[in-house]
């Protein structure tokens, strides 16, 4: 039985929760409106934060290693902090620039989603990441302002690792809520919400994610929400223009619920990641038992009491991409081949079919982000320019070849 300190704590500590969130409705983003405006995006993934499958090409050195690195920390482990820096110069300089925001920006994009490592802004002894990253954070705000474009700023790993994938910059076990982590992570987010809500950044950057998929399950789920909380608490009073962007850890919405959440709040938004891929069930799948899921998170999407943008998706029907389970391990399943040129009309048209499809359900909610602007090796279901240069991707994003699946 519950003691009355119990009860009364539990509901005091909802009514701060409901206090420190109701602000939210009383404000609103005169940059970005998203009750009137669909997010249309990308994410410029593989950049500032590596992923082995987005660029293989830096991965392909440590083929001959027993136990190649797979992740951001093992490439600068390995290199050591001097190489490490050079390598890494070449590829932030190359991997992207100006002209590639001139073109995303042609294809009718209006977001993009930057993620960045918190190594970028805090490293202590012992972690083997060089930076350099802000400095192009910073040029890519000035290109995309200057293409029209708007940013998320997606602190897309945090301390110790919230999720242990090669996405958070370590591969292994989730030390994030461990000692000083969660401190360490609002001290950037402190910094970056400082910096980046001046008023020179006032026409491009509306939103700041507090941690990219944070794994729900393998984290406290209250420590996370008063994380977001506190977050919220440093980005919210700094900037009416600056949605503070929490992902939902992949738990139901309904987990997420502070009772004053509205859809007309403006300044906060929920993040979803909806892939079709990761699971072995996913790749003996039907293309109809693919649509139909769509339809399903399209329904979930709708009934969200929040402004909710699906940040992360792709056209990937199969894992067939190569790194993506680590150096020389990759499956592949299915007919996707990594030479998009090679793809007969009947897969093409299956690929536009599940983008059409899963771009009319997202948009039943806040908009998308597709993941990803490129790769640099053969991923071409990631790939969102290649996939509009070979007419699977919907250009302009409303042009439809099919009529709608989910009715």
């Amino acid at each position: 039985m519950l003691s009355f300190t119990s009860v009364f704590s539990f509901f005091l500590h909802a009514l701060l929760l409901k206090t420190a969130f109701s602000y939210v409705i009383k404000r609103n983003n005169p940059v970005f409106d998203y009750t009137s405006e669909k997010v249309r995006g990308v994410n410029i993934g593989g950049w500032l934060v590596l992923e082995n499958w987005i660029t293989p090409q830096l991965f392909t050195q440590f083929s001959s290693m027993s136990n190649p690195p797979t992740d951001e920390w093992g490439f600068c482990e390995v290199l050591g902090a001097d190489e490490a820096a050079s390598q890494l110069a070449a590829h932030y300089s190359s991997f992207y620039t100006e002209s590639d925001f001139a073109t995303i920006a042609s294809w009718g994009v209006n977001v993009l989603r930057i993620p960045i490592g918190y190594w970028a802004f805090n490293v202590v002894d012992g972690e083997p990441y060089v930076q350099g990253q802000e400095y192009w954070l910073d040029q890519a705000l000035t290109w995309a302002e200057q293409y029209g474009l708007k940013v998320w700023i997606d602190l897309h790993g945090v301390p110790g690792s919230q999720n242990g994938f090669e996405n958070s910059g370590k591969t292994g076990s989730i030390g994030w809520q461990q000692n000083d982590t969660v401190t360490r992570t609002l001290d950037i987010i402190t910094y970056v919400a400082n910096k980046y809500t001046q008023s020179q950044y006032a026409s491009v950057v509306i939103g700041i994610e507090t941690v990219n998929e944070p794994l729900g399950y393998g984290l406290d789920m209250d420590q996370l929400k008063q994380y977001d909380l506190d977050a919220y608490n440093i980005v919210n009073p700094l900037s009416s223009s600056v949605a503070t962007i929490i992902h939902d850890a992949y738990v139901d919405l309904s987990i997420w619920d502070y009772g004053v959440v509205s859809p007309s709040s403006y300044n906060l938004v929920m993040d979803v990641h909806r892939y079709q891929l990761y699971e072995s069930d996913e790749c003996s799948k039907t293309l109809d038992d693919h649509l139909s899921d769509v339809c399903s998170i399209g329904d979930s999407i709708a009934s969200s009491p929040y402004i909710t943008v699906t940040g992360e998706w792709s056209g990937t029907l199969a894992d067939c991409t190569i790194f993506e389970e680590g150096v020389d391990s990759s499956t592949f399943i299915g007919p996707n081949s990594g030479d998009i040129s090679t793809w007969t009309d009947e897969y093409k048209g299956a690929v536009r079919l599940f983008i059409e499809t899963q771009l009319d359900q997202f948009e039943r909610g806040a908009g998308w982000i597709y993941w990803t602007a490129k790769t640099g090796g053969p991923s071409p279901t990631w790939d969102m320019g290649l996939l509009i240069e070979y007419g699977v991707f919907p250009q302009p994003f409303t042009d439809r070849q099919y009529s709608s699946y989910c009715g």
